[in-house]
């Protein structure tokens, strides 16, 4: 046709090469047809027909900008930067409705909000469809979003919601009972849409290309050459691996990614995160509340709130503050049943109460500042329930509130410490890790009676909840994070081998990273598990724990963790625990090499893994170097059982120390060289 054009691309990339042709027209839809050819696969012919449409494009990241309200003031020793997004507007929608450009590699369809539909050319200014029904929608509120149900004789009432975005179904309010989910029909699939924009985008393109080679390549999983770096004597050095990569096991984990956290509509596109905030001047003014000015509601909450006046979240945490140091855990009446007067005055005066007691003495204290503090109740993963539990959890009750729009969630409860039920007491320990956390964090120890309340959508269900693992706070603070396939609460093993995998979080200043020991709790023993390295990348070090079950039967797999530089002589937080079930009969079962502490890195043996190694036989021994302090250089050797000078291992590459030796009968001694003649022990094993 007359005026018609082609162009034509080609890229080659992990041995698929694909050929797209482009045929545009005037007044004609455009012509797509992309050939993929692979080595060994069929050639792959498809033929798209689009139309145009323009889309903004937007470079803000919202993740790493901490949201305050118009000419709010901040706190003292804080920086602030003048927001560039108009408030009440969201960021561009590009990067979410590209995503849909790509066939799902799921076939099971999974409830995602709809994309706008593609309109036909427009005169300028152009303007975007309506978005047509979601997949799973949800019966409409006569007034508002969040409306919560009327309580008899409510004293501190909240604030109406104005009518948002996500409508939830209204449910029967009940106390600490769950109610059903709905079952909602698979949606009927629909064609892939393609969104075509003016000009290239450098800053889009390698997204778009990721996500198709990831479209290409197998489903469960591939082989990726990466770039390690590793940090040597305070240097980041670089070199190429070759690793198994999979990042997309089906299970509770990958279901809660695929969630969106619900917003308000004032929502301003910056997520709040309060690991940026320095908020020692709000916790120091609470500690410093004197008894005078506790003595009733009105006067605690004006002591309080009056020195951050309009500054919403130095309000919201100096009441923080203030409960968790002053109230304690009313231990003997939770195991009782027994929960006496929980009124914020009752509480106010007895300075302990349980969940519900706290929850709302934080209402309360928030009402006379103008914070629109809610109450949530349902049930919670605490220190009565049991890793693996058939129960989703015990009755608790917490706090949500809305901060520029976005919902947050806050426990003082367990802000406030931890309890023993062995001794009926209560230790009183700070963690701020409870004030204001995201909905995607605590669903995975929190689970409300009323699903809107996930603040997730679509909402969990009981199921996900189950299988979501018994992470621990600190897992989050430490930068410590799953891998791998076993994601799960429970480990089942059909031959006595138990594996998890594991990512450590690089600190951004100089990529130094937390550390990880775990231990197998079984029939009475605590059997040492080994944390082998397994591969890193710019951001993460992964890590991969491996044991074995002595016997068939029940146990748990605890991990302990340490900040980047901590004391690994002292004993670390609980982290993790999963359950272990094992089919097999423990014949499988392997003594494991026991490595030790040393100081001014970290370091994985590779080879052997195991206690014992044959003797007189040709043995590896590969020892991977990591996390390396500035002004240590790591200086690995080999001492034989005769108690001889230890022979150096030489270093193959950076961070990688190797040496293939005939191992004569005896306990073989792995060292770090500390001076010429000193060293210390690392690993210990023994030829048989």
């Amino acid at each position: 046709m007359a005026g018609s054009k082609t162009s034509t691309k080609t890229e080659t990339a992990n041995g698929v090469t694909t050929t797209t042709t482009t045929v545009t027209s005037p007044g004609q839809p455009t012509k797509i047809t992309t050939v993929v050819k692979a080595a060994g696969q069929p050639t792959r012919t498809t033929i798209k027909t689009i139309t145009t449409k323009l889309v903004p494009v937007s470079h803000n990241d919202p993740e790493d900008q901490i949201p305050m309200q118009p000419d709010q003031p901040m706190p003292e020793g804080r920086p602030h930067s003048p927001s560039k997004q108009p408030a009440g507007k969201r960021i561009s929608g590009f990067m979410s409705s590209i995503k849909k450009v790509l066939p799902k590699r799921s076939s099971s369809p999974v409830p995602t909000q709809s994309s706008p539909k593609l309109a036909p050319k427009q005169p300028v200014p152009q303007k975007q469809q309506p978005p047509p029904p979601q997949q799973y929608q949800q019966q409409p509120l006569p007034a508002q979003h969040y409306q919560q149900q009327p309580q008899p004789q409510q004293k501190y009432q909240q604030q109406p919601q104005p009518q948002q975005k996500y409508q939830q179904q209204p449910q029967p309010q009940q106390k600490y009972q769950q109610q059903p989910q709905p079952h909602s029909q698979p949606p009927t699939p629909q064609p892939t849409k393609v969104i075509r924009i003016q000009g290239s985008d450098p800053s889009v393109e390698p997204i778009i290309e990721k996500l198709r080679k990831a479209e290409l390549g197998p489903s469960h999983g591939d082989h990726r050459h990466t770039t390690s770096t590793t940090i040597q004597n305070g240097k980041v050095i670089a070199h190429k691996i070759s690793c198994y990569h999979d990042d997309s096991p089906d299970d509770a984990i990958s279901t809660l990614k695929k969630c969106r956290t619900i917003v308000a509509s004032d929502f301003n596109g910056k997520r709040l995160d309060v690991r940026d905030i320095d908020f020692s001047r709000e916790d120091g003014h609470a500690r410093a509340c004197p008894n005078s000015e506790a003595t009733t509601i009105p006067r605690l909450s004006h002591y309080l709130t009056s020195p951050f006046a309009g500054n919403q979240l130095s309000q919201l945490r100096a009441i923080f503050a203030w409960i968790t140091d002053n109230i304690a855990y009313d231990v003997p009446s939770f195991m009782s049943g027994r929960y006496g007067d929980q009124s914020p005055e009752g509480v106010l005066r007895n300075r302990q109460s349980v969940c519900e007691g706290y929850a709302n003495l934080y209402v309360a204290l928030a009402e006379p500042a103008g914070l629109d503090v809610r109450k949530v109740i349902g049930l919670s993963r605490g220190v009565d329930v049991q890793v693996g539990d058939d129960r989703l959890g015990s009755p608790h009750a917490w706090n949500a509130v809305t901060v520029n729009g976005e919902h947050l969630l806050i426990d003082s409860t367990w802000g406030a410490g931890v309890c023993d039920l062995a001794t009926r007491s209560f230790r009183k320990s700070y963690r701020p890790f409870f004030f204001l956390i995201r909905p995607n964090k605590m669903i995975y120890t929190h689970w409300p009676d009323e699903s809107k309340n996930q603040y997730l959508d679509p909402p969990v269900n009981e199921d996900t909840f189950r299988g979501l693992p018994a992470v621990k706070p600190e897992a989050w603070m430490l930068g410590i994070k799953l891998a791998g396939k076993n994601r799960g609460q429970v480990i089942h093993s059909k031959d006595d081998y138990v594996q998890v995998d594991v990512r450590l979080k690089k600190r951004a200043t100089d990529g130094a990273t937390g550390k990880i020991v775990a231990r197998l709790h079984w029939k009475g023993q605590a059997i040492p598990a080994a944390v082998q390295w397994s591969h890193e990348d710019s951001r993460y070090v992964f890590m991969t724990v491996k044991t074995w079950c002595p016997s068939g039967g029940t146990g748990e797999l605890h991990f302990f963790g340490w900040p980047p530089g901590g004391d690994q002589t002292k004993n670390g937080p609980q982290c993790m625990v999963f359950k272990v079930v094992n089919d097999g009969s423990g014949r499988g079962a392997k003594p494991l090499l026991q490595q030790y502490v040393v100081k001014g890195f970290s370091f994985s043996v590779l080879e052997p893994m195991t206690a014992q190694v044959k003797k007189n036989a040709q043995q590896t021994i590969r020892i991977r170097v990591f996390d390396v302090e500035k002004g240590t250089t790591p200086a690995l050797a080999l001492q034989a059982p005769d108690g001889g000078m230890p022979e150096r291992l030489p270093q193959v590459q950076p961070g990688m120390f190797e040496m293939t030796k005939t191992l004569e009968a005896g306990q073989w001694k792995i060292v770090h060289m500390t001076s010429e003649y000193g060293f210390s022990f690392a690993a210990v094993f023994d030829a048989v």
